[in-house]
């Protein structure tokens, strides 16, 4: 059924050309007005096909109403008639935009509904082909931005850039007023991104469980499944991406849209296009998150590794070999393993006839400025046709020192051992001298010769502190902590050292105050200071100098009660960078021969178990001082 708006002032004029558009098909409607007032209304309103309109009204003329017709973008067909028309009058309502003109003369109203016939059929052709027009225009449009969106996704193959693209252009291909993208792995969501709405875990689940495929959902059947009033309907689109990986899109309409208004068509491109897009992306970042776990745990490796082509040209590197040289990995790859400089000549050296002749896997030892590595090298095919090697170093210079340096450990337990025993030995005869010694001054009257049985007892007596000295210090048992006095356990350890104290010239110092005893365990604490008694032996000779000094100084300090031991020497002192490292295991800078890096690493564990502390002073070509802090405990503590 048609809308006919006839503005005509003539009211038998008027019904006149209503009954021959009844006459002609009864099923169009003829709406009469008889001036121009709010026809614009009711055309938008009553959805109006044809206009006729008389040239002459009493409010305006027809020529106006038709160019504001036009002017408000209004095209629907106008017929003008008029009673006084001649062609200049045609001419001017064509030019205004009447599409035709007739005069009113008799039967003139039986002519209109031909007239609107051929109008109408005209019109409805024209406007389809407009329609089918813009909808062209506009999926090129689209197809345009999907190539342009697919484009920039695949040269970015971010998963997070592709969600984000992904929802900006759905969006705007659909017209959707809200979007929600989740991947899941597994079963459990890996990304979750939401565009102007916010969704929980159960309501996409919810969606989730009706999706089957590209379809708009209008929610007025769906009344529990939508908890948002605003919402009319929403597309859902299930992604298909790989074993353990899928994905649903979400697109939600605030707007009333009907399903057959809707073109699917561009969004099923773009869609298709992205979900192998998105499968892209997904394997991209596995193999990425891969790689860059082998990578950490390449450089993770202390142990220098590389993996060089027959010509010698580095085709991978870890870190520590790239530390080595000075430069990056990816600044070492493509160069030449025999024109690096930093690396050693002789680690070289023991590569090339390795690379050169295809061997196959070997392991060597290479010294080379004064360190040790050991080498290894294995065959492998680096590309087709393309053999390598692939190389291991690794510097074993330390464990060969503290393998040598167990050796000597070892061969100082079983020393250790040895004096035991000779003291154990040494003890019953010294016993019998002393004894003997006694019962001779008892017998004899003779001063001369008392005198000279004294000089022998206190040599015995001598001999035998000496060898209680050297079982107490080698004898192994369980701590035991006593109270004992701190200057009687340096007294006892300066004794065991006095021979060779003289026989160096070493000029011993003891300054005590008058101290509480402390709870300790006095062969640990002995311990503590005959390494602490040596080490000062060792500086001062290697000082050279003629005047030799180690002075032992006891203190108490009451504000903490605790007694402060201090322990100086005048010999060569201790090297800034080597302090931070005197009390760490197996650290010397003494030969072989003489020390094996444990003495004070053991003294710093004896003390901090005693709740106490060890530190050291030092001044290059002045001395040492070392200091051992022990807390006083009382009887009644």
């Amino acid at each position: 059924m048609g809308k006919i708006l006839l503005i005509e002032d003539d009211l038998h004029h008027a019904e006149l050309i209503t009954r021959a558009f009844h006459k002609f098909d009864p099923t169009v409607e003829v709406l009469h007005k008889e001036g121009t007032n709010r026809t614009l209304d009711i055309i938008d309103r009553e959805d109006v096909e044809l206009v006729v309109v008389d040239y002459m009204l009493e409010d305006t003329d027809g020529l106006t109403f038709i160019k504001n017709l036009r002017k408000a973008g209004i095209d629907i067909p106008v017929v003008m008639i008029t009673g006084h028309g001649d062609d200049k009058t045609a001419i001017e309502a064509l030019e205004s935009g009447a599409n035709d003109f007739i005069v009113k003369d008799i039967g003139f109203y039986n002519i209109l509904p031909h007239v609107y016939k051929q109008l109408i059929d005209r019109y409805r052709t024209e406007r389809e082909i407009r329609r089918v027009q813009r909808l062209m225009l506009r999926f090129n449009e689209q197809l345009m931005l999907i190539n342009s969106v697919i484009k920039e996704i695949n040269q970015n193959l971010d998963t997070d850039f592709i969600i984000e693209k992904m929802l900006e252009t759905t969006v705007e291909l659909s017209g959707a007023d809200a979007a929600a993208f989740c991947l899941y792995q597994g079963g459990e969501i890996n990304r979750l991104s939401q565009m102007n709405i916010s969704l929980d875990e159960e309501a996409l689940e919810r969606f989730c469980s009706v999706c089957k495929g590209l379809t708009f959902y209008p929610t007025e059947n769906e009344p529990e499944l939508i908890r948002d009033s605003r919402l009319k309907g929403y597309i859902c689109y299930p992604m298909k991406l790989m074993e353990k990986y899928r994905a649903v899109l979400l697109l939600f309409f605030y707007h009333e849209l009907k399903v057959e208004d809707f073109e699917t068509r561009s969004l099923e491109i773009f869609l298709d296009s992205v979900t192998s897009a998105m499968r892209n992306g997904v394997l991209f970042e596995i193999i990425n998150r891969s790689q860059r776990l082998w990578r950490a745990t390449f450089d993770s490796i202390s142990e220098m590794i590389l993996a060089v082509n027959e010509e010698g040209s580095i085709i991978r590197c870890n870190s520590a070999f790239a530390e080595v040289c000075n430069r990056t990995p990816r600044e070492l790859t493509g160069a030449n393993i025999f024109e690096i400089n930093e690396l050693p000549e002789g680690i070289r050296n023991c590569m090339l006839p390795y690379i050169q002749q295809r061997k196959d896997t070997f392991t060597e030892e290479v010294s080379c400025e004064n360190r040790i590595y050991l080498v290894t090298g294995t065959p492998v095919t680096v590309e087709e046709n393309i053999r390598g090697m692939v190389f291991t170093i690794k510097d074993i210079t330390e464990f060969r020192r503290l393998k040598e340096q167990l050796y000597h450990t070892d061969k100082l337990a079983s020393l250790g051992l040895l004096v035991s025993g000779v003291a154990h030995e040494l003890n019953n005869p010294m016993t019998g001298i002393l004894g003997y010694t006694e019962l001779l001054r008892m017998n004899i009257q003779d001063e001369k010769v008392i005198h000279e049985l004294d000089k022998i007892y206190k040599s015995a007596e001598r001999c035998k502190r000496i060898i209680e000295n050297l079982l107490t210090f080698s004898r192994q048992r369980p701590p035991e902590r006593t109270y004992v006095q701190i200057n009687d356990l340096i007294d006892s350890a300066v004794e065991l050292r006095i021979y060779w104290l003289r026989s160096n010239n070493i000029h011993v110092v003891r300054e005590y105050e008058n101290i509480p005893m402390v709870q300790v365990d006095p062969q640990q604490i002995q311990q503590v200071i005959m390494n602490l008694l040596v080490n000062a032996e060792y500086a001062i000779e290697q000082s050279g100098k003629e005047e030799k000094l180690i002075r032992f100084r006891t203190t108490y300090i009451s504000e903490d009660e605790s007694v402060l031991v201090e322990v100086y020497d005048n010999g060569i002192g201790i090297p800034e960078e080597y302090r931070s490292r005197i009390f760490d295991p197996f650290f010397t800078t003494k030969p072989l021969d003489k020390g094996t890096g444990l003495g004070l690493s053991i003294s710093h564990g004896i003390i901090k178990e005693h709740g106490g502390e060890i530190w050291c002073e030092s001044t290059i070509g002045e001395g040492t001082r070392f200091y051992i802090k022990l807390p006083v405990k009382r009887p009644n503590q």
